[in-house]
């Protein structure tokens, strides 16, 4: 039996990457494993990986997932075991890792390292997905399994449950004390020897990356009482701060913690090891360790990694009752107390400590707890199970789909156009045509893409494509007449007078994507500020497409970060063009205009997105049924998409119109199909969007890729004969914004051959 294992990996700090690291080993120790490959999801796309990793997927590149499932049928692995975890896959909730489960061709077994009792609507549909197309589910204990039948993911009858496993090397001896080990910590500077802890200090420990859910401050807060009881009481917090947390917020709340024991009074009492430990690191900590803390924060932890470790070790333990904590501690291996209460925790230490039959007792259980869940023991198990899943293969009801891919961003030609203003709006073939200087339109559309190659690259460098653009968008408002500027001379002088328009609904667009992402505060709030500044300028706007530039960027904005009147602006806007396409529209011409122009997609997504976000049905009807009417007059379920020209087509012309196809066009066309996609899980949209995407690649009439493969950028249209040799940047970010897009939403993926 082969199997592959989809997880975080090492070198990647992550507990799920360890534990998949380990459970390799216990797998190839198990009999009948010829092999044992893993598919890493990965942060850093140049860290060198170990020998058994045989695909990486960058974890917000949706194409990746696909990918990797092609891989694996290569390598002839004969299942494969997926470890869910919120947080370490891509996409909305999460849902990149539905193309791959969805791509495989061998059975695949998924295990669940946390079950949410009441998940959002999105969470629950990747889960629920995932569920679906595996042949068995995983979980590590009985309460976790009742958790996942309440929540109709599974039937009965494909759950297992499998127990956390630990190191054989933590196993603590049957005759020992739990502190039979020399505690090493980091070398102090200038010494090549570790530093080490008096053997009379008794050790208190909590391990593992560090966050604000693990709840450390409550341990800290108890140490003076166990300290005035227990004098020689050391507590040691070991572990780096969690990448993701360290990414948003950098080292904020361990330079918390440490000034928490400072005010304390704690510095000989409250050591911090920020390494992400070792093997061999771990043993000696927790070997010295007399009680382990767990002070967690969250009710639902159905499993804990460290204290799986502890109990293996044979560590009695004071925890709060999270769901793996009250499984494993109910035969008497610890003592649980209520979560954030320093006072029950500081007793529960101290009741052990004063006690050292009822601490031995303790230890003893830890300790026949521990034998159980060693890493061979549990890799038996696991290959078991894997046995059983290739003997029942797939679900009988699971299609699965010949995956498709899209080409990954190239940004040469779009780092050629930006400078330290903005970006520069045309090209003489990739050359920056200075003279033509810079628009805020383009700019807005610069920080929606900048977003997206932050997103799927992990790149810290698209920061700063961010921050100058919304620099550029916050120098082209102007608060005292309500109105943007946009047209900005390469000179930097203002070439306008402050207005509405096409590009205040852009500004806005960007705005809103860059509230409803995650970043760090310090781009989010001067974003947030700005676009509220601008709500009673955009709640006043007439034109269509200024109005549904808007819309978009407050239907994906952070509800919770714009406030209730953002809401209510965007609900007046989505009714105002609801009622020009319904006053407008015919059987025959289902649109809000009189004619079509440019960005046409954008006004029926727009109403899509509006519907989606404030729950009103009738406008996500309304949305869907004129972009059914517009992709129907485009031929996007023919041979190819034929777009409208760019000098417009007028209601009652034939289709499509005079004038070059524009890239502008094909793009806000994408978009809206994965908008409808999203919305209503309708696979005719996400093939109309696949459809729409491939006209850049050549799908169209003339044949001919309007992308320039060679520099990344994009043709700025499509002629009579032949494309624009021009590469400026309304086309390029367009072709980008829609490359990214479908991409994050991982449609061609999901759709059947």
């Amino acid at each position: 039996m082969r199997v592959a294992i989809v997880s975080t990996y090492p070198p990647r700090a992550c507990g799920i990457g360890t534990f998949s690291r380990d459970l390799r080993g216990g797998l190839r120790a198990a009999g009948g494993v010829s092999g044992v490959d893993v598919v890493a999801i990965v942060r850093d796309e140049d860290a060198v990986q170990a020998p058994e990793v045989v695909a990486r997927v960058l974890q917000d590149r949706g194409g990746d997932y696909a990918a990797a499932a092609r891989v694996l049928d290569r390598q002839g692995d004969d299942v494969v075991v997926i470890q869910h975890e919120y947080g370490i896959f891509g996409g909305p909730d999460g849902a990149h890792v539905l193309s791959l489960a969805r791509a495989l061709r061998q059975p695949m077994v998924l295990t669940l390292h946390t079950v949410l009792a009441s998940p959002s609507v999105r969470r629950a549909e990747t889960l629920r997905g995932l569920c679906n197309v595996a042949t068995l589910v995983c979980v590590f204990t009985e309460t976790a399994k009742r958790m996942v039948l309440d929540a109709q993911l599974v039937s009965p009858e494909r759950v297992r449950v499998v127990p956390h496993g630990a190191p054989r090397e933590l196993l603590s001896p049957p005759d020992g004390d739990g502190r039979r080990r020399l505690l090493r910590l980091p070398r102090r500077p200038g010494s090549n020897a570790p530093q080490a802890v008096d053997a009379s200090r008794c050790v208190l420990a909590t391990f593992g990356l560090i966050s604000p859910g693990k709840g450390i401050e409550t341990a800290i807060t108890a140490m003076p009482a166990i300290v005035q009881r227990h004098p020689k009481a050391l507590y040691l917090i070991a572990g780096q701060t969690h990448p993701e947390v360290a990414k948003e917020h950098g080292e904020e709340y361990r330079l918390s913690l440490e000034r928490l024991a400072r005010d304390l009074d704690l510095g000989d009492q409250v050591l911090f090891d920020d390494r992400f430990l070792s093997p061999e690191d771990l043993s000696s900590m927790l070997g010295a360790t007399s009680i382990y803390l767990t002070p967690y924060r969250s009710r639902e932890q159905i499993v804990s990694g460290a204290l799986t470790f502890a109990i293996v070790a044979g560590c009695p333990t004071v925890s709060t009752p999270y769901y793996y904590a009250e499984d494993l501690l109910a035969s008497g291996a610890g003592v649980i107390v209520p979560f954030d209460d320093p006072d029950a925790l500081a007793a529960a230490v101290n009741g052990l400590l004063d006690d050292p039959e009822r601490l031995d007792r303790a230890r003893r259980a830890a300790r026949a707890i521990g034998h159980k869940l060693t890493w061979p023991q549990v890799g038996r198990q696991t290959a078991e199970v894997l046995r059983e899943a290739i003997t029942l293969g797939p679900p009988s009801f699971v299609r699965r789909p010949a995956a498709t891919t899209v080409p990954r961003a190239r940004t040469s030609h779009l780092l050629t156009l930006v400078d330290d203003v903005g970006i520069i709006q045309h090209a003489d073939g990739v050359v920056p045509a200075r003279s033509s200087g810079y628009c805020t339109d383009d700019v807005a559309r610069l920080a929606i893409v900048a977003l997206g190659l932050r997103r799927t690259t992990g790149e810290e460098a698209y920061d700063r494509l961010l921050a100058l653009s919304l620099g550029f968008l916050r120098h082209a408002w102007d608060a005292e007449r309500q109105g943007m500027h946009n047209l900005l001379s390469y000179d930097r002088r203002w070439l306008d007078e402050p207005h509405g328009g096409d590009h205040l609904g852009r500004a806005a667009w960007a705005l809103g994507e860059v509230v409803g992402a995650e970043l760090p505060p310090a781009l989010l709030e001067p974003s947030r500020i700005l676009l509220r500044e601008m709500l009673p300028t955009l709640a006043a706007q007439r034109w269509p497409r200024t109005i549904a530039f808007a819309i978009l960027g407050l239907a994906h904005a952070d509800p919770a970060a714009v406030g209730d009147d953002a809401d209510a602006v965007l609900r007046v806007m989505a009714q105002r063009l609801a009622g020009q396409q319904r006053s407008n529209a015919s059987p025959d011409w289902y649109w809000a205009e009189d004619v079509l122009t440019y960005d046409n997609a954008r006004l029926p997504q727009a109403l899509i997105a509006a519907g989606a976000r404030l729950g009103d049905e009738q406008l996500l009807r309304d949305g869907v049924r004129a972009l059914d009417w517009y992709a129907g007059e485009l031929g996007s379920e023919g041979p190819c998409v034929r777009l409208v020209g760019n000098h417009g087509r007028r209601r009652g012309e034939p289709h499509p119109g005079d004038g070059d196809e524009q890239p502008l066009d094909a793009a806000a066309l994408v978009e809206a199909q994965v908008e409808a996609f999203a919305a209503t899980g309708a696979e005719t949209h996400g093939r109309c969007a696949a459809r729409a995407f491939e006209w850049f690649l050549g799908r169209n009439r003339l044949e001919r890729s309007v992308l320039d493969f060679a520099t990344g950028g994009c043709h700025d249209g499509l002629g009579e004969d032949g494309v624009n040799v021009n590469e400026g940047a309304e086309s390029t970010l367009a072709y980008l914004q829609a490359l990214l897009v479908l991409d994050a939403a991982g449609v061609l993926a999901n759709l059947p051959p």
